[in-house]
């Protein structure tokens, strides 16, 4: 299996910085919508598989403001167990951005 992707949400408070270090790290077609239909299409119908995507410094910040984001991936480690592997590390300090 590969090493996880990480996705260090102490630097990420925008989508639009989220879907930069997505295409980055998952080396997301030049066409690639960013937005979260795009992302699920690509999970579940482009992405190479088997894979494991981990979020560090998940804060209560980054809860509310990325809960869609979030759900999502718990929704496609659901659909594809053993496939696609989610895991987030919470951090408990809120910087109080947003």
């Amino acid at each position: 299996m590969k090493d996880p992707i990480i996705f260090n949400f102490s630097k990420i408070y925008t989508y639009h910085t989220f879907y930069t270090l997505c295409k980055q790290k998952l080396n997301l077609p030049a066409y690639f919508g960013n937005n979260l239909d795009a992302l699920w299409d690509y999970i579940t119908g482009d992405m190479e598989l088997p894979i494991t995507i981990h979020f560090t410094g998940i804060s209560p910040y980054h809860e509310k403001k990325f809960k869609a984001l979030l759900q999502l991936m718990q929704e496609a480690a659901h659909e594809m167990p053993g496939d696609f592997i989610f895991n987030t590390e919470r951090n408990e300090y809120d910087e109080g951005v947003g």
